[in-house]
Order: C-alpha cells, then sequence, then structure tokens
C-alpha cells in the first residue's frame, strides 16, 4: 500500500515537470499580464473647516448688563445669565414686579413698584412695607416668619431694612421709597439662600451699589 502512494506521488511529479517544460519552450497559454490597476481619484485639496462662532457666556461673576425701569424709575446692573420674569396687575394696572432669578434658584433679585394713585402718608409707607414682606418674602405668606434685624435710613433718602426668614432658610435686603409726589412706591430686594451667601454676597452687593435714578 505504502509502495504504490510513492508510485503516484512520483507519476504525478512527473507530469508537472513535463507539462512546466512544454509551455516553457513552446509559448504556450495566454501571456502573463499585470492585472489593469484600478483608476485612482485625483487628490483633492481639503477645504478649510468651516468657523463656527464660539458661544460667549456671561456668569455672574462678570458678565453684567443694565435694566432699566419700564418707567424709568431706577437702573442696575444685573447678571445677564440670570433669568427675567415680570409679573403685573393686569386688572387694576396699580402694581409691577420686576424679578431676576439665578440659574440655581439660589438668589433673587427683584423690585416692586405700586401705584394707585394714593400718595402715601404718616406712617403708611413702613406698614406697606411690612406688608411686602409678609406677604412676598414669608416662607409662610403672613406675619412671624420674617425677622429684621436692621432698619436704617440711607443718604439717598431711602430706607433700608435687612431680614432673615426663620422657617425659609433665607436673608434679604430690602430698600424701600417713595417717588412721583408719594403715590409711587418702590421696593428693591436682594435675597438668597442662606447656605449659599458665600457664592452670592459679591454679585447681589455689586447690583445694590450699581443702582441709580436714570
Amino acid at each position: 500500500m505504502f509502495a504504490r502512494f510513492r508510485f503516484l506521488i512520483a507519476f504525478i511529479v512527473l507530469l508537472l515537470t513535463a507539462s512546466m517544460a512544454c509551455s516553457l519552450f513552446s509559448g504556450g497559454g495566454a501571456p502573463v499580464t499585470d492585472p489593469p490597476s484600478e483608476p485612482q481619484p485625483e487628490p483633492v485639496e481639503p477645504e478649510p473647516p468651516t468657523e463656527e462662532p464660539v458661544p460667549q457666556s456671561s456668569d455672574s461673576t462678570g458678565g453684567f448688563v443694565t435694566f432699566t425701569d419700564q418707567n424709568d424709575l431706577y437702573s442696575i446692573e444685573v447678571p445677564a445669565d440670570w433669568t427675567y420674569e415680570q409679573t403685573y396687575d393686569a386688572e387694576n394696572n396699580n402694581y409691577y414686579i420686576d424679578t431676576f432669578t439665578s440659574p440655581d434658584g439660589g438668589a433673587v433679585i427683584e423690585n416692586i413698584v405700586y401705584d394707585d394713585g394714593k400718595p402715601f402718608t404718616g406712617n403708611q409707607k413702613s406698614k406697606f412695607a411690612l406688608y411686602l414682606l409678609n406677604t412676598f418674602y414669608s416662607s409662610t405668606g403672613k406675619e412671624g416668619d420674617i425677622r429684621v434685624s436692621d432698619d436704617r435710613i440711607m443718604k439717598d433718602g431711602s430706607e433700608r431694612l435687612t431680614w432673615t426668614s426663620k422657617g425659609g432658610g433665607y436673608s434679604g435686603i430690602s430698600f424701600l421709597e417713595i417717588r412721583n409726589n408719594g403715590t409711587t412706591f418702590l421696593f428693591f430686594t436682594v435675597d438668597w439662600g442662606n447656605d449659599v451667601e458665600d457664592v452670592y454676597w459679591d454679585t447681589l452687593d455689586y447690583v445694590i451699589n450699581s443702582y441709580q435714578v436714570p
């Protein structure tokens, strides 16, 4: 069995050798040529990347814009990225409130303008200020939550109230003044969460000092 296997291998080798010899001397078979090369794309110069505008963002530490009251009662510098909202009395047109809120909700800048055409007399100004504090800034919406720790008259004639909400965990400073022959009441307030006072105090102090009458 093994001898026949060796004989078969020798016979195959002999056939291959004879075939190669015939091809070599007779030039038989088609000539071998290199395969056609695939067309190469012409080089294209890369286009320069389109320059997209880099979005500019402002933050509460350096990006401020000027806000002027709609009746030119005051103007302030406010952080450009804070959210603005106005609330107003659509029925009687007696008041409007301009509110600026920090992105995380930790601090607020707000001004209430009230004018029903009647002048404030006597101690009505102080009573109305306490009413606004208890109504808009108390965590309970009623008396007992807001504690005023300092009350002083400023050089410009406005009155400054420093206060804290005992139940809400936040504090604020409010300035009140009367304009337009005593009929227009302005109540300007900045407030902040007690746990983020260090984060926002410099910004709020800058806003307070930027307050001016146009």
